[in-house]
């Protein structure tokens, strides 16, 4: 096995999207090079340039995995005095040579700067290069350089491009199994994942069809990672996600009649009330009205229960606030009271579980009295709505034995709402109701008292399948995912909801009674280095032209931050996986991962073969 390493070189500041054409911004101070000191400059892009002379020069080294399409774009940089010579080389080709503007004004133009705009392509081969800035000429009082600009045609990261990724280019998934049963044409994987930043969020959307099949037999197998790594990486990244504290958030409430504010899909409303209709007291009515994603997206942000805070509330003497909820039964509420004297740090009002609705026409409103005869201002810092706690998984062993154990956990809040599976084990007189998951752990061969999952089905079809730890490991961490079972191809989050399951302990065998009417037998085989999951479908129930049978989830931001990066089917040929192919033939379909990921670093590679169809 060929294995590429690339060693660490100094930082790159670099704002990168994963776009053909990326532009990548790399600043001054963070290249490496004979340079003379750093200057410290308010209108430079990161507050710092870098002061050089003639003969002197910033270099980087950059690592591109492929043969790629380099740009010279932009380079900035400012000048007291007169022109300078300046040339950005790509190893031992020559870019760009410029002159800069020759402007003085006794060091005021030094925080001055100007932009000298390239447009020079080259492709280069794929490896390690040298990006490098010179001072062919300068006056004796030099000159300032902030940063260059580039593109690139390709999905590089900052530590690909800083030389730190590993990569294993001869990583593949060779198709070598010889069909001992007949096949009914082949099927299709096609591509349907979008673009993320976020290491939490599955983009890899790629559902499995076969256009021809009546039934059908496949092996689904999770193995450990071909890549070689000591590391076991597995804590949640949560750089670049969109964290939502808080559904809507106003700050600085500013009480004058008629006031309008909009943030996002919400938008407050305060108004004053005619005093005549409340006797002795001034009435004033926020109103906020508002969005929520649900079901259909895949949320449940509209169906759990909320928490209105308002913090920081400033008035010089009495009031009373009265909250209300419009809710999805278009209700209003009954009445929450809360007293404010002079001042009060946290209020907070509650709607339960299944108050408001999906989409639009959710609204909440709080009435505020106080005195009629008052000149005080009244001010409420921050008024913001998110969602209650949630509580932990609940866990009930519903079998074991000295080698298996079978759990079934309860979700607060289960994104299929109202939706549960019911589960019966083999020789046991008792079903279970409302489980919205189940996990079977195997006995670790190698640690006396030691379980670790090897599989979990939960209700929306949705399954994880892990091998069995390897030795030396507390726990592997999960990472890609499958879906068995018929789904819409097009929906935001794609499902086959559960209504019943039946497990036979002994056999790991588990049959799946779906919603739509389709039955699916799974049967469960553990290694050491991988978990096999035999599949069944003896009829569909839904078009399969138009409903995959099989669909493969997982998440991908860059070359070292994914749960998968490649798939290959039949042919062999690796295909990045995020990449605009349209549909891949065949009848195996391997997802894998060619470069050392730091996200789940030992979660296990994924492959299906169909054994038969009809």
């Amino acid at each position: 096995m060929t294995m590429i390493f690339f060693t660490i070189v100094l930082g790159l500041t670099i704002a990168l999207e994963f776009t053909v054409g990326s532009e990548i911004l790399l600043q001054a101070e963070d290249m490496q090079g004979a340079l003379s000191e750093t200057i410290p400059r308010s209108h430079a892009s990161e507050k710092q340039s870098v002061h050089l002379y003639t003969g002197d020069s910033l270099e980087t080294e950059l690592c591109f995995m492929t043969d790629t399409k380099f740009t010279l774009n932009e380079i900035r940089y400012s000048n007291d005095g007169p022109s300078d010579l300046i040339s950005i080389t790509l190893d031992k080709l020559v870019l760009d040579e410029f002159t800069t503007v020759s402007k003085s004004n006794w060091g005021k133009e030094w925080d001055v700067f100007r932009s000298h705009h390239s447009r020079v392509s080259t492709v280069t081969e794929g490896g390690r290069h040298i990006l490098k800035v010179t001072v062919l000429r300068s006056d004796q009082y030099g000159v300032e350089i902030d940063f260059i600009k580039f593109s690139v045609n390709d999905s590089h990261t900052l530590d690909s491009l800083r030389c730190k990724s590993i990569c294993f280019e001869d990583t593949s998934h060779p198709y070598c199994y010889k069909q001992a049963m007949s096949l009914s044409g082949s099927a299709r994987a096609v591509q349907r994942s979008v673009k993320t930043k976020c290491a939490e969020e599955d983009n890899i959307n790629i559902p499995v069809f076969h256009d021809s099949a009546s039934s059908l037999n496949f092996v689904v197998t999770a193995s450990l990672p071909k890549y070689r790594s000591f590391q076991n990486n597995r804590d949640p990244n949560w750089t670049d996600c969109k964290m939502v504290d808080a559904f809507w958030k106003y700050k600085d409430i500013n009480f004058s009649d008629g006031h309008i504010t909009q943030i996002g899909t919400s938008e407050l409303h305060i108004t004053k009330v005619s005093p005549g209709t409340y006797g002795t007291k001034q009435v004033w009515v926020i109103e906020v009205e508002f969005e929520l994603e649900g079901p259909s997206t895949g949320s449940a942000d509209s169906e759990i229960g909320t928490i209105i805070h308002l913090q920081n509330i400033r008035y010089d003497g009495f009031l009373a606030l009265q909250f209300q909820y419009y809710d999805r039964y278009n209700i209003w509420s009954d009445k929450q009271d809360k007293i404010v004297i002079n001042e009060e740090s946290s209020i907070k009002f509650v709607s339960p579980d299944f108050s408001f609705r999906e989409g639009k026409g959710n609204k909440i409103r709080i009435e505020v009295y106080a005195d009629l005869n008052s000149q005080n201002s009244i001010t409420i810092g921050d008024l913001h709505m998110y969602k209650r706690t949630l509580r932990p998984d609940k866990s009930t062993t519903l079998y074991k034995d000295e080698v298996t154990v079978i759990d079934g956990v309860d979700i607060d809040m289960w994104w299929r709402i109202n939706e549960t599976m019911s589960v019966t084990i083999k020789g046991e007189k008792q079903t279970f109701k409302d489980v919205d998951y189940i996990r079977i752990s195997r006995r670790e061969t190698w640690a006396e008292h030691g379980f670790s999952e090897v599989f979990v089905l939960y209700q929306d079809a949705n399954i994880r399948l892990l091998p069995t730890t390897p030795h030396g490991f507390d726990y592997i961490p999960f990472g890609s995912s499958v879906i068995i079972g018929q789904t819409d191809p097009l929906s935001n989050r794609p499902c086959a909801p559960i209504s019943h399951v039946d497990i036979d302990p002994k056999l790991l065998q588990v049959t799946i009674f779906f919603m739509d009417s389709n039955v699916v037998t799974q049967t469960i085989q553990t290694t050491r280095s991988e978990t096999q999951l035999h599949v069944s479908y003896t009829h569909f129930m839904r078009d399969v032209k138009l409903h995959p049978f099989f669909t493969f989830r997982s998440m991908y931001v860059s070359d070292d931050n994914n749960d998968v990066d490649h798939i290959s089917a039949d042919d062999g040929i690796s295909e990045k996986i995020n990449e605009q192919w349209n549909e891949l033939p065949g009848n195996f379909f391997a997802f894998y991962r060619k470069h050392v990921s730091k996200h789940n670093t030992q979660s296990p590679d994924i492959s299906m073969r169909i054994m038969s169809s009809t």
